[in-house]
């Protein structure tokens, strides 16, 4: 924890003040967290942090300094957590695969029983539980938790599953049977 000027911080200082202060503590804990994307977006949630410790300050239960310094290295946690969640739901497709689904879709032209053959042919190259997996996942918009309860394994093995299928999808380790 490291204070600028080796002031003692009080509540009756402003906050900019205290702000100030705490620059060098800011950039420690970002440091600590090997936080070095989207620095400024987590540089801006610290000060609001630290506003908050500000504000709910009590100089009975101890200093500010460290409660400043627990306040922002939780809220960094809790954001950087909400990030990972973020990532984990979100299933991004790189361009080629678009590409490749576009084009598929284009050749049937927009012709609904092509198109669903076309779909029933890639839904066909996996297992059923992989298809159940997808279904409850992205049809039903049900959590992790509930498909594992669902389907009666832990949530990390649905996660992994869901993340499996995904890289299948995306690396193209299937090839695309038509049922005719």
């Amino acid at each position: 924890m490291t204070i600028r000027n080796d002031r003692k911080l009080t509540t009756t200082q402003s906050f900019e003040e205290v702000l100030e202060s705490v620059q060098p503590m800011i950039s420690s804990i970002l440091t600590s967290l090997r936080i070095y994307k989207d620095y400024d977006y987590y540089r801006q949630v610290a000060a609001i942090a630290v506003w908050k410790a500000w504000l709910k300050a009590d100089p009975t239960k101890g200093q500010l300094s460290g409660y400043i310094y627990s306040t922002i290295k939780g809220e960094l946690l809790n954001e950087l957590i909400k990030e990972k969640n973020y990532v984990e739901k979100i299933a991004t497709v790189d361009d080629e695969t678009l590409d490749f689904l576009r084009h598929e879709f284009e050749r049937e032209e927009y012709n609904y029983p092509q198109s669903s053959n076309f779909l029933e042919g890639l839904m066909c190259q996996f297992k059923q539980e992989e298809r159940s997996v997808l279904y409850l996942y992205y049809v039903e918009n049900l959590s992790d938790q509930d498909i594992a309860n669902i389907l009666g394994f832990s949530v990390e093995a649905s996660k992994k599953r869901r993340q499996r299928i995904i890289k299948k999808i995306r690396n193209k380790d299937f090839e695309v049977r038509k049922k005719q």
